[in-house]
């Protein structure tokens, strides 16, 4: 595994990302959690185990792209930097 996926799973953490109160992403994440549950009300038994299924499937491959968008912007970000220091000075 290459440093940048060792990033990725928390194996190096520079960080810890948290979720603001009142950020835009807080305010859809509540509206789309409300939603499932009001999704969740009007399926029987059946359609919640495909739901259910849908919903991890959607998880992963959401992850998938997050992490591959974390790599690549990482990536360009240490491109421009060496670009940068490598540059001729005027």
């Amino acid at each position: 595994m290459g440093i940048l996926e060792e990033l990725w799973y928390g194996n190096i953490s520079p960080c810890d990302a948290e979720i603001r109160n009142g950020s835009a992403y807080a305010e859809l994440l509540n509206y789309v959690c409300r939603h499932e549950d009001n999704l969740k009300k009007t399926l029987n038994d059946e359609e919640k185990i495909i739901f259910e299924k849908f919903t991890e499937c959607t998880n992963e491959m959401y992850g998938i792209a997050e992490r591959e968008a974390f790599i690549h912007g990482f990536s360009l970000g240490a491109r421009i930097i060496i670009e940068v220091l490598g540059a001729d000075r005027v």
